[in-house]
């Protein structure tokens, strides 16, 4: 795979979105208090979950708690293959976006389900911690003890991490996702993850990017007209969050051992993202520098996150759907054997 620059993307909305774009302005949030936006948002998202229904034959889902180190329990929603109850399947963790402020583990079940009954793969969806409650780096151990805990009780949740263990997340999901990664090659690998799923996902803010990368990181003023969430919305959620940008717990990219070690890793970057370059630098990083297999898909023409803004982009919103799939069959099997 040849790496991918800016000048591999359109700085021109794809044509459908373009139509979104010239209909009216995008309706605006209706909080910027990230706990209201929180409880109105899971509102919102509950009703449309109830109006796509349940979930289809072949599908099992439900919740379960999971202990954490400071005692308290967080809970994660389960979507496994009817036939994985017989049969053990693989695993994949998974961490939803939302700023690490809003957002739930009912996120992106649409394609939660699709993998469970296609791929045959166990999706445990995390609900971690938010802020500004549990600020930074609450969160990151809330999802290592869960991935602990899974993996020693994955005998009960009918699976086999040994076929796959997937550790990954969206967008903000995914920084915790690949904190976790890092955080257990520094144990010393004592949890077998196979495989790493980064979907839009922050890696590398501003201020902390090294200078050698500077050249190639432009998405973040070339995007600003496409910026999802708003720029004042970024702000509000990492004032919330706190996160300590020196930390590998926040930026592992900038880990002072390296990359070595570090899974086949699945990414997907959306061309009018301003943390398209971001995941692009990264993927070449690993690739050329690390020689660790990664695939990636792109959306050219496309803001941040857009089937969670931009349902209404069906087509699109479906390709991406199948793309996940795809991803995460390679991932169980990034060789081809």
């Amino acid at each position: 795979m040849a790496s991918l620059t800016a000048n591999s993307f359109s700085p021109k909305p794809n044509p459908e979105f373009r139509a979104i774009l010239e209909s009216g302005p995008p309706p605006e949030l209706p909080s910027k208090d990230p706990v209201e936006l929180r409880n109105i948002t899971n509102v919102v998202k509950d009703q449309a979950r109830a109006t796509a229904g349940p979930p289809p034959e072949g599908v099992k889902e439900y919740d379960i708690a999971i202990p954490t180190r400071d005692k308290s329990k967080i809970s994660a929603r389960v979507y496994a293959p009817a036939e994985g109850q017989k049969q053990n399947s693989p695993l994949f963790v998974f961490f939803h976006g939302g700023g690490y402020c809003i957002g739930s583990s009912k996120d992106e079940s649409e394609t939660n389900r699709v993998l469970a009954l296609e791929v045959g793969i166990t999706v445990v969806s995390i609900e971690y911690r938010l802020a500004p409650e549990h600020r930074f780096p609450t969160c990151v151990h809330d999802g290592f003890d869960a991935l602990t805990w899974i993996i020693e009780n994955s005998a009960s949740l009918h699976t086999d991490p040994s076929a796959g263990l997937i550790v990954g997340g969206v967008s903000s999901g995914g920084n915790i996702a690949q904190a976790i990664v890092y955080m257990n090659r520094d144990n010393g690998q004592q949890l077998k993850i196979t495989g790493q799923f980064l979907s839009v996902t922050n890696l590398l803010p501003p201020p902390v990017v090294p200078e050698k990368y500077k050249e190639r990181y432009n998405s973040v003023e070339e995007n600003k007209d496409f910026a999802i969430p708003p720029q004042e919305f970024i702000q509000i959620f990492m004032g919330a969050y706190q996160p300590d940008q020196q930390s590998p717990l926040f930026v592992p990219f900038n880990h002072p051992k390296g990359h070595s070690q570090i899974p086949p890793t699945y990414l997907q970057v959306c061309g009018l993202d301003s943390l398209r370059d971001e995941e692009l630098i990264y993927e070449s990083v690993l690739r050329e520098d690390y020689k660790i297999p990664t695939r990636m898909d792109v959306y050219d023409g496309l803001p941040h996150h857009f089937w969670e803004f931009f349902p209404q982009l069906t087509s699109l919103v479906e390709k991406r759907i199948r793309d996940t799939v795809e991803g995460v069959k390679w991932l169980l099997n990034p060789s081809g054997k």
